[in-house]
C-alpha cells in the first residue's frame, strides 16, 4: 500500500464523515460542532434553522464528492487514462476550497449576524 492508497481512503473516510454530519445536522435540527468550530456558543447563533437549511445540500454534496473521488482514487480506476487521474486527485481540493468558503459566508450570515 503506498501514500497515494492512503491518501485515497483517508479522503474517503472524510467524504463519509460529511455525509454523516449532513444527514446528522437534517435529523436532529443541531449544527455540528465541527462545523462551527470548538466553543461557538451554537445557543446564541442568530439563525441556526437558517444554517442548516442553507448549508445542508453543500455539506452533503461535498460529502459525496469526496467519497466518490476517494473511492475511484483508492481503487485506481484510472490509472490508465493520466488527465483522468489528475482530475480525480484535484477535485478534492477544489471542492474543500469551495465548501469552506460557502461555510464561512453561512457562518458570517446565519450565526454571528454579519
Amino acid at each position: 500500500m503506498n501514500f497515494g492508497m492512503i491518501l485515497d481512503l483517508l479522503i474517503m473516510a472524510c467524504g463519509v464523515y460529511m455525509v454523516y454530519w449532513a444527514v446528522q445536522m437534517k435529523s436532529t435540527n443541531k449544527i455540528p460542532e465541527m462545523l462551527v468550530g470548538k466553543g461557538f456558543p451554537i445557543n446564541r447563533a442568530k439563525d441556526p434553522q437558517g444554517f442548516i437549511k442553507f448549508t445542508f445540500p453543500y455539506t452533503f454534496g461535498a460529502g459525496a464528492v469526496l467519497l466518490i473521488s476517494g473511492l475511484l482514487g483508492a481503487l485506481e480506476l484510472f490509472i490508465l487514462y493520466p488527465i483522468a487521474d489528475t482530475l480525480v486527485s484535484v477535485v478534492p481540493v477544489v471542492v474543500i476550497i469551495c465548501y469552506g468558503v460557502i461555510l464561512m459566508k453561512a457562518q458570517k450570515k446565519y450565526l454571528v449576524g454579519r
